[in-house]
């Protein structure tokens, strides 16, 4: 009788708010509006709202899955045997849309393997499995703050994030995550999902009865950090008892002077009892009059919404320090003898929470997790509760009828009339049903809810949530299919962009060739010349060709060496990693290797004799031929120049090697500083490791700059016979074309194929798909291609327009073409007889770093501009596409890493030069 009285007062409540209008700043009730729709199924809420809320008993053994909230799922820190205590942190979040999982027992990890969790697909997911060593809770709790007040907003937000808390009403969205909304959304509206609308569940009304005072500070709490202009809490006509005990907290919070005054605009608003006055969507509506947009969030229009059951989770977290462990969840149905509500840790056994209400004797017909309208079946009762299982309906055998048959639509328009959506069901049932998907989209299928209203007043028995659930499934399928696709296509543009440039490659090395081959003919000819003037120079000509042949030779049986050397080591190491091999077949190996070394030491000495014996003859027929008056030390000179400059780079990038190894020791010691994990010592030590070997590069290369001095080009020497240039000009300016347009035509692929590249790094960056440090790997490599063809071409050009005019007369002595210095050879020397200088080169050089570090540069502006829009996208999408753009921006923000970390590299070849 008290029950229906305090029902009674609280229905005239409703009414007498739904008809006052709302008056800011004034003392009237607010306006209560209405949405379209709905429905009014029997509620069954007396089965379990009559008994006291009760704490479960600690389980013997949890199993906690990784994925108990939407987004990425956490990642284990944890291994089999180590023991934990109540509250450690067992396994971090990972990305933005992420929460970690602390331990909800004390004892031992005994298991991380798949295991089904309790969800609508039936699928295993991976667990960790914590078996209870004593009788003792042992605690791990995180920092109390009980004046939190005194606490600025973004350590608040962070706690929230330490201390796993999702949302306990829906799909588990990270709490942390909504209290940022304020960065990209005006909030004016905190709202307090108490409706619990669906039949059966009781657990939120319980929380309001059992800590309404604890309600009432999380309210605080997350309004200090969104910020709104009022607070209301949106509760059903049937709860009286909740209704009185938040009036009361609210009444007591306001008169306790020892607090900062309560805002004065937190109200409890009272709805009529309707399904699905729940919905996030519809309790908006009822509250404000707002409509969320289509595919919006109710950020759109300046709300946000929280659940009794995340808002006390809030509230633990912050003043007591207590990670998310626990839950309420309501155990009833008619197969249950003793329905209530219980308060258990997660991952506790759903049979075991069952038997506390004591199942009777003819057994459990259907075990659902959830209401009886947007529950789904659970095939065993060995899996365990989440934190998103707010009841375990056990219904009976008389309480289960047979599935109807479902009969042909009749065209009544009922579904349209209780879809609290205002959408068209009918026309979505048609189109799912002949899986005309396109069309189901445009008649907002995203927007469905899933209420199931629809399939409830269906005169036919049409299931027609479960058509709505098939078209959706199919949908994400062809969008899934249609990034892999895309994938696949970048792929293909990599290929075909790998394969231009191995051809351009492969073209250049031929024209080399043909080149190179040009000129040992003309060579030949001027020998075979010199040689009827001078005995020295006939003499040595048929040395020539003979020591060629002869270091092409040295230079094969290296090589044999080397892959014999290569081939026997293999072996060695995988007789030795198999651990098969006797102790006699390891001494045989180890003496083929020892053989092979000694091969290898042979045939490179010979080879460098070789080269020295070619080296000095042709150095002898050269003077013979010129009749220069050199010095004779004037080789030595230029090859040590060669070798100057060589180690003059061989130190700069070594320099630049070792600032890069500081970078990333220092950034592994700060990632670990601010984690608190990891061998701080080791990641010291590291740290110190890499400055002195960057001090020792810094030294060695000043030591090295300060020795060493620019070479001076070699003298042109002229030939001591004019009859010897006439016969080579002809075929030499056919050549030189014939080299000009070849090296043309290489330049122009080069160009080509850096254009490609930089596309696709732009669309990769601006899309935020694709690997973007693959993309700048071949941009660079295409790019020093394309300097490498440009440096050839202008070699040839410069050839050319030193090169002697055609129309001398065979009589007049016509000079040689200048030599190129020793040291002065960089890439693509064989393609013509003149080269860069070293100072040119290294200017090309340099130019081209900073035309890299500039595209680098921008390639990071896109990469975050891609992750701040996946990231604003991810937080106004709803929850069919929140897995989706989760997935992109874990890849956006792998990009950017990467991005940053490729423009580290080339910031420390900048500075190096």
């Amino acid at each position: 009788m008290v029950l229906s009285l305090l029902k009674s007062m609280v229905t005239s409540r409703s009414a007498t708010s739904t008809a006052a209008p709302r008056a800011t700043g004034s003392d009237s009730a607010p306006r209560v509006f209405d949405f379209h729709g709905g429905i009014h199924p029997p509620e069954h809420k007396a089965l379990s709202n009559r008994a006291p809320l009760v704490a479960a008993p600690l389980p013997h053994e949890v199993v906690l899955p990784l994925s108990q909230h939407i987004g990425a799922p956490a990642q284990p820190l944890v291994e089999i045997g180590q023991r934990v205590k109540t509250g450690e942190l067992i396994a971090r979040a990972q990305g933005m849309i992420s929460a970690p999982v602390h331990a909800s027992i004390t004892g031992v990890v005994t298991a991380i393997e798949p295991r089904q969790i309790p969800h609508v697909s039936g699928l295993e997911d991976l667990c960790i499995v914590i078996e209870r060593d004593s009788e003792i809770d042992e605690w791990a709790r995180l920092e109390a703050w009980r004046d939190w007040r005194q606490q600025e907003a973004q350590d608040l937000i962070q706690r929230l994030q330490d201390a796993g808390v999702v949302g306990q009403g829906g799909a588990g969205f990270p709490s942390a995550v909504k209290a940022r909304v304020r960065e990209r959304h005006a909030i004016d509206t905190l709202i307090l999902n108490a409706a619990e609308c669906e039949p059966y569940i009781t657990a939120d009304d319980l929380t309001m009865r059992t800590h309404p005072e604890a309600l009432i500070e999380g309210l605080e709490i997350l309004a200090s950090l969104i910020g709104p202009e009022c607070i209301l809490i949106g509760i059903e006509d049937n709860k009286p008892e909740a209704v009185i005990a938040l009036e009361q907290a609210i009444r007591a919070r306001r008169a306790d002077k020892r607090l900062p005054p309560l805002d004065s605009r937190l109200e409890v608003v009272v709805v009529p009892t309707k399904y699905p006055s729940g919905g996030e969507k519809q309790l908006i509506k009822l509250l404000t009059d707002r409509e969320v947009p289509s595919r919006g969030l109710p950020a759109d229009v300046g709300v946000v919404v929280h659940n009794p059951g995340t808002v006390r989770a809030v509230q633990r977290a912050v003043c007591f320090g207590e990670p998310m462990i626990s839950r309420v969840v309501t155990l009833t149905g008619e197969a249950l003898q003793h329905p209530h509500n219980v308060e258990a840790r997660l991952g506790t056994a759903i049979g075991d929470l069952l038997r506390l209400a004591a199942p009777s004797a003819s057994g459990i017909a259907r075990l659902v997790m959830g209401g009886p309208m947007m529950g789904f079946t659970l095939e065993s009762d060995a899996l365990p509760i989440i934190k998103t299982t707010n009841c375990l309906l056990a219904s009976s055998p008389e309480a289960v009828p047979a599935p109807a048959v479902e009969q042909p639509c009749i065209r009544c328009g009922m579904c349209e009339q209780a879809c609290p959506a205002e959408l068209l069901p009918q026309q979505l049932y048609w189109f799912s049903k002949s899986r005309e998907f396109d069309k189901a989209e445009l008649y907002n299928l995203a927007d469905c809810i899933e209420c199931g209203a629809c399939s409830y007043v269906c005169p036919s028995q049409i299931p027609l949530v479960q058509y709505y659930r098939f078209a959706k499934g199919e949908i994400r399928t062809a969008q899934h299919d249609a990034r892999k696709s895309e994938r696949a296509r970048h792929r293909f543009e990599f290929k075909q962009a790998r394969m231009a440039r191995e051809e351009a490659e492969k073209e250049a090395k031929r024209q080399q060739r043909a080149q190179a081959a040009q000129k040992a003919a003309a060579a030949r000819a001027e020998t075979a010349t010199a040689a009827d003037t001078t005995s020295t120079a006939s003499a040595a000509a048929p040395s020539a060709p003979a020591a060629a042949t002869d270091l092409k030779a040295f230079k094969t049986a290296r090589a044999a060496a080397n892959i014999a050397l290569k081939k026997a080591e293999k072996a060695l190491k995988a007789a030795q990693d198999s651990g098969e091999s006797s102790a006699s077949d390891l001494a045989a190996l180890e003496a083929n290797v020892t053989a092979a070394k000694a091969k290898l030491a042979s045939a490179e000495s010979a080879l460098k004799a070789a080269s020295e014996a070619s080296e000095s003859a042709a150095a002898a027929p050269a003077s013979a031929a010129t009749g220069a008056s050199a010095p004779a030390a004037a080789a030595p000179a230029a090859a040590a120049a060669a070798a100057s400059a060589g180690d003059l780079k061989a130190l700069k990038t070594a320099r630049a090697a070792a600032n890069i190894a500081v970078k990333k020791a220092e950034k592994a010691l700060k990632t670990a500083q601010d984690s608190g994990e990891g061998d701080i010592a080791a990641l010291e030590a590291s740290v110190t490791d890499a400055r002195a070997r960057l001090a020792k590069a810094e030294a060695d290369l000043k030591a090295a700059s300060d020795a060493s001095e620019p070479a001076a080009p070699a003298p042109a020497s002229t030939s001591s016979t004019g009859a010897a240039a006439p016969a080579a000009a002809a075929p030499a300016a056919a050549a030189s074309a014939a080299d000009l347009k070849a090296l043309k035509t290489a330049r122009a692929a080069a160009n080509i194929a850096v254009k490609k590249a930089e596309k696709a790094l732009a669309r990769a960056s601006e899309s935020g798909e694709g690997d973007i440090e693959d993309l700048q790997t071949l941009l660079a490599t295409a790019q020093e291609n394309l300097r490498a063809a440009e440096v050839r071409l202008t070699s040839a050009q410069a050839d050319g327009t030193d090169a002697p005019p055609a129309a001398k007369g065979a009589g007049e002595l016509i000079p040689e073409a200048p030599k190129a210095a020793a040291g002065s050879v960089g890439r693509g020397s064989m393609a013509s007889n003149v080269t860069l200088s070293q100072a040119e080169i290294e200017a090309s050089r340099a130019e081209n770093l900073a035309k890299r570090h500039k595209q680098v540069t921008i390639a990071v502006k896109a990469a975050e501009a891609a992750h701040r829009k996946a990231e604003a996208a991810l937080s106004e999408a709803d929850d069919e596409s929140r897995q989706r753009l989760a997935t992109k921006v874990d890849r956006t923000r792998r990009n950017l890493e990467h991005a940053r970390e490729s423009l580290a590299e080339v910031q420390a070849l900048v500075d190096a030069q």
